[in-house]
């Protein structure tokens, strides 16, 4: 490759991390949340079932509870119910629970989000394990009847 053409690609892949940072969605913060690792709990959930979502949070813990140790400690996890609180907030996180298996090529569902968040923007999970940090207006977007 041509010493002019791997700065370029090098600048571009800066620019980009540069940029990346810059938009307020703070990936450690997403990553560090109790919502990630619910959310990966939920798809799991979904993956063991054909599809199927938990019908309610009492099924969602159960299953959660029966996971081996190990991989509840390689999410991060020690406490089960602490898992279902931001800790931003420090609120029980709003949970919708539908058990019907989602339509091939649709979007994902969000399923999980803080009741207040913080700053005027809110976390907000969907079942293929997506962490979004939105504000109010792509909040009612995403939930239009939370």
């Amino acid at each position: 490759m041509k010493p002019r053409l791997s700065l370029a690609i090098l600048g571009l892949a800066a620019q980009s991390l540069l940029l990346g940072c810059e938009n307020g969605n703070s990936f450690s913060a997403t990553e560090s949340s109790n919502l990630k690792p619910l959310a990966v709990m939920y798809g799991r959930f979904i993956s063991s079932n054909k599809g199927r979502g938990p019908m309610n949070e009492q099924e969602l813990k159960a299953f959660i509870k029966s996971r081996p140790k190990e991989e509840l400690a390689n999410l991060g996890v020690s406490d089960i119910d602490s898992l279902f609180v931001s800790s931003r907030d420090k609120k029980p996180y709003k949970l919708k629970f539908d058990a019907k298996s989602p339509v091939p090529g649709q979007s994902s569902n969000i399923f999980a989000w803080e009741q207040d968040g913080l700053g005027g923007k809110r976390y907000v999970a969907g079942s293929l394990g997506e962490i979004l940090e939105v504000n109010q207006e792509k909040f009612r977007e995403l939930v239009p009847n939370p």
